[in-house]
Order: structure tokens, then C-alpha cells, then sequence
């Protein structure tokens, strides 16, 4: 059991940021550069918490500007910190403090949130934030804290458990919530050109690390160092017990019930969710290779592996790997003070054949049911964004539009607001989880209904994930197409792979188009497995 300890004052240095010199002409850093430079820097630090947040679809993208960044951060050094939320619970982990090594916070996983993350609403003056570059407006990510806030948070923001909770051991992840403080960072800046190493304090050793491992990826070939470690054409694991937690049948009733409490007036739209589950040899289970054809397949503004290691460092109690290729923006606030989140309802399988493909891409824009699913979360992400935003400042920038990817042409609107000045932004956060399209609405009742559907925990699936910067900036997306991997039975060295998936009911849904939805979403991350959807 963790003891509280007295506070051990550790005050942070100020960020350190260093622009690397940009290539000569001629040399033009590779499509899988962010992967291929946290590949190296990584294998030098296995025992650290460590995030790649990559926009691998920057080279493809129709919205560059959504996919303008890839960052990689890591937590070592003296000022490293681990982070992890459970059942009411955060706990501090400092593996380099010598005095108080573990420290206890009971009051809820935000209330910490607003005392580790302590910034307000609008900046009135941005570019005081920038002291290292007094002439540039300061880049959105400037170190702070990476990780992911499960779905179960939900009991902080007025849903709590109606049933008895799962047993530990059959959830997907231990913990609610886990984060790292970032102590060394890389920020690729796709559309610049150009690459910033930072780091709590000067810290030459490191400069000169990222630098070299930044030259070995722009004279990578096929053949290069590397690329080996993350080789796309690995093979991918032996998947054993493979099986969906609800089969047809009982996802076809689990809808029907939603769809009478829609009859009954008790909410106009359910996001139900099942998941399907799997074991596999932990020995075969390298998860930068399986990233790797993961986000090769699934390209999207939001792919991201955290490694978040628990104590003991990789492998131990509570180590858990988060892949994910989400194309969803749960939440982002920029230094300024501006939040903008980018919901998504409406899916539609892709096509080979590009006048079908182009068919379905239209039958999207203009199905009612579709729509009528993205205004309704729309409308509740303006509810929540206007509980602290500046009166007048709410808006919707598009509604309904139709996005693109590898696998799934999707429907997703944009809402964004201006944060008053008295608010702490991690109250805007919280107000705003968990996120409205992987609830319905309205969120707090249909919740409770979700708790009586659902046979399974959710755990990091439909919660967040991404940064909250020293800058005060947040970009998180909502963890979809997300495979989450977590210790299985020591004596078998084995792991436990855990693949969410849902869609929203309302009342005209056909349960058997929802079904195949389900289908349909798992394919990008179970072809990375090299698997088929399972019959049960």
C-alpha cells in the first residue's frame, strides 16, 4: 500500500528549448521521420515512460493544420515523475527522490489536475511565455505532462457506479488515469521544417543525443539502423483466445434496450460499446513494431503510442501500452486561451473502387440518421463548452462535414470557444468529460444507462489522451481505434490486448448496420494484429 509522505518541494527548472539546424537542400526529413526518432531515442531509454504523439498522416492530410505536429517526450532524469490515478486515488511516483519516492493526493484525479497543471483561462499576453524565443510566439507544446485519462473518471463528474465495480484483474488497465511529466522532448514541426529539442534545464548531453539520432534519420534508407527497430514487415504476433465480450446476438439485444429507453424518454441517443479481447506471448508483443503497422495502415492526425511503465519501470505493476490511431480532437486549448473540440458521429466503410468509394463518401453527407447523430453530440459539446466560455465567443465552425482516412470515411463538426479568464483549464477539461461522442446525450443520464447495458469496463478507450504543456496549451484526442496492451499472468509471460468499439443508437439505428459498424472499426487494428474480427 502507498503511505502518504511529507511533501517533498521539488521546484522544476524553466524549459530549455533548442532548434536543431535545418537540412541542406535538397535533403527533406523522411514521411516516418517522428517514428523512425523516437524508434532510436527510445531504445536508449527503455525503463522511462516515453509518448510519441505523431501526425502520420501530415504528408496526406486535406487539414495540414490539424496534423502540423509530431512530439516525442520522455520522462527520466531527477525530475521524473510517473502519475496514476485508481479508484478516487492519485499517486506520485519519483524514482529518483531519495526522501519521499511516493507521494498520496486524495480528492479526485482533477482536483490534481488543477494543482499540477495551475493555469487560467486567456492568456492576455502569449509571448511573456516564450523566454527562450522572445521573438517567436511560443510553440503549443513546452513539456508538462503526457499520458491518458480513462473513461471511468466519469464517477468525477457526476456519474458514479451503479453496480459493483469489475475486479481489477478483468479490467482493461489498472488504472483511471496515467500520466508522466515530460523532462525531454522533440517537436518535429511538420510545415516549418524544423525540429526543437527541449528539456527541464540545460541538458547538453541530451541536446547532442537528439541531434545525432536526428541525422541518422535523415540519411535513412531502407537499409538504415533506423529503420530495424520498428520494420513494418515484423511479423505480428500469435494471438491466442481471440473473442469478442458480446456476440451478435447479445449486441443486437443490448441495442433494442437502448432503443426502448429512447422510446421511454430517458435519452435520444446511446453510445453503447463492446470490446474484443485477446492474450498473447509478451515476448512476441514489441509494441513500436506492432505501432508501426498499426499507424502504417491507419494514418491519422491523432497516432500516438504511450508507454506509461508503472512502478519498476517497464514491465512492472501497472505498465500499460496505449496504441492508438485516433482520427478524433476530444479537446484542444492553445495558449491564447481558445478550446476547440472536433467531435465525429457518422461512419462509413472506404472502397476500393473509387466511383463507390465517392458513392458512399455522399450517402455519409446526406444520410438523416448520420446527421442527426453528429448535430445531437454537436449540440451537447456546446453545452459543455459554454459552461466556461466567454458569453459570445461560442461557436460552430462546421457542421457535419465528411473527413477521410485509410479504412473509414467519417462525419465530424467543430465547436470552439474562448475561455474566461478566471477559469482554471483543467476545469474546462473536466467539464467537457468524458467526451460527449462516446457517451450520448444527455451524457450524465445516458451514462447511467451505459452502466446498465454494458457487460465490461471501458477503461483507457472513449477516455483521453495527448499533452497539458507548460504553456498552458492541451491537445488531447479521443481514444478510438485504440489497442490497449497491460500485463496478463506473470507465470505465463503473457499480455492482454484490449480493442474497443461502439456506435451511437438512437432511434431509427438498424441493429444490424450497427453491428456491422462494429465490424467495420475494428478492421485497422485487428489487420495490424494480422487477425479477422472474431464470430464470438
Amino acid at each position: 500500500m502507498v503511505q502518504s509522505h511529507p511533501a517533498e518541494v521539488v521546484v522544476p527548472p524553466a524549459v530549455h528549448r533548442h532548434r536543431l539546424p535545418a537540412p541542406p537542400p535538397g535533403q527533406q526529413p523522411p514521411e516516418d521521420a517522428a517514428i523512425l526518432l523516437f524508434a532510436l531515442l527510445a531504445a536508449a531509454r527503455p525503463d522511462a515512460p516515453a509518448a510519441l504523439l505523431d501526425s502520420s498522416d501530415h504528408a496526406r492530410t486535406a487539414a495540414p493544420a490539424r496534423s502540423r505536429r509530431s512530439i516525442l517526450a520522455f520522462s527520466c532524469g531527477e525530475h521524473a515523475l510517473e502519475v496514476r490515478h485508481r479508484d478516487g486515488v492519485t499517486v506520485e511516483h519519483r524514482p529518483g527522490s531519495a526522501l519521499a519516492p511516493w507521494r498520496r493526493h486524495d480528492g479526485g484525479f482533477f482536483r490534481w489536475l488543477r494543482q499540477a497543471w495551475p493555469h487560467t483561462g486567456a492568456a492576455t499576453h502569449p509571448e511573456d511565455l516564450a523566454e527562450d524565443h522572445p521573438d517567436d510566439p511560443p510553440e503549443p507544446f513546452q513539456l508538462g505532462w503526457v499520458g491518458w485519462l480513462g473513461y471511468e473518471l466519469r464517477r468525477e463528474v457526476g456519474s458514479p457506479d451503479l453496480q459493483q465495480q469489475a475486479p481489477r484483474a478483468a479490467r482493461p488497465a489498472a488504472d483511471d488515469a496515467h500520466l508522466f511529466r515530460a523532462t525531454h522532448a522533440v517537436v518535429l514541426d511538420h510545415a516549418a521544417g524544423q525540429v526543437e529539442v527541449q528539456s527541464l534545464g540545460e541538458d547538453p548531453a541530451w541536446l547532442r543525443e537528439a541531434a545525432l539520432a536526428w541525422d541518422e534519420v535523415l540519411a535513412a534508407g531502407p537499409d538504415s539502423p533506423a529503420s530495424q527497430p520498428t520494420a513494418p514487415e515484423a511479423e505480428p504476433p500469435q494471438i491466442q483466445e481471440l473473442r469478442v465480450r458480446d456476440g451478435r446476438e447479445d449486441y443486437l439485444a443490448m441495442i433494442a434496450r437502448a432503443q426502448r429507453e429512447i422510446y421511454e424518454g430517458n435519452t435520444y441517443e446511446v453510445c453503447l460499446t463492446t470490446a474484443v479481447t485477446a492474450r498473447a506471448p509478451a515476448d512476441q508483443l514489441d509494441a513500436l513494431s506492432l505501432f508501426w503497422r498499426l499507424r502504417a495502415a491507419n494514418r491519422a492526425p491523432f497516432t500516438q503510442l504511450l508507454r506509461l511503465c508503472g512502478a519498476g519501470g517497464a514491465g512492472g505493476a501497472g505498465a500499460v501500452d496505449v496504441l492508438s490511431t485516433s482520427p478524433e480532437r476530444y479537446l484542444s486549448i492553445d495558449v491564447a486561451g481558445t478550446v476547440r473540440s472536433e467531435p465525429i458521429k457518422g461512419t462509413r466503410a472506404r472502397s476500393a473502387d473509387p466511383q463507390a468509394d465517392e458513392r458512399l463518401r455522399q450517402e455519409l453527407a446526406a444520410h438523416p440518421k448520420d446527421r442527426a447523430e453528429n448535430v445531437m453530440i454537436t449540440d451537447l459539446v456546446r453545452n459543455d463548452l459554454s459552461i466556461h466560455a466567454v458569453p459570445g465567443t461560442l461557436r460552430t465552425e462546421r457542421l457535419c462535414a465528411v473527413e477521410s482516412y485509410p479504412t473509414v470515411h467519417q462525419m465530424v463538426s467543430t465547436v470552439s470557444a474562448r475561455i474566461s479568464p478566471e477559469v482554471p483549464r483543467a476545469d474546462v477539461v473536466a467539464a467537457a468529460f468524458p467526451p460527449g461522442s462516446m457517451t450520448g446525450a444527455p451524457k450524465i443520464s445516458t451514462m447511467d444507462i451505459l452502466q446498465r447495458l454494458e457487460t465490461g469496463p471501458r477503461g483507457p478507450y472513449s477516455g483521453v489522451a495527448g499533452y497539458f504543456s507548460t504553456t498552458g496549451a492541451a491537445d488531447l484526442s479521443v481514444l478510438i481505434r485504440t489497442l490497449v496492451i497491460a500485463p496478463g499472468r506473470p507465470e505465463e509471460d503473457e499480455a492482454l490486448l484490449h480493442l474497443g468499439l461502439g456506435g451511437a443508437i438512437v432511434a431509427d439505428s438498424d441493429p444490424a448496420d450497427e453491428w456491422d459498424e462494429v465490424v467495420t472499426k475494428s478492421a485497422g487494428v485487428l489487420g495490424a494484429l494480422g487477425v479477422e474480427f472474431p464470430s464470438r
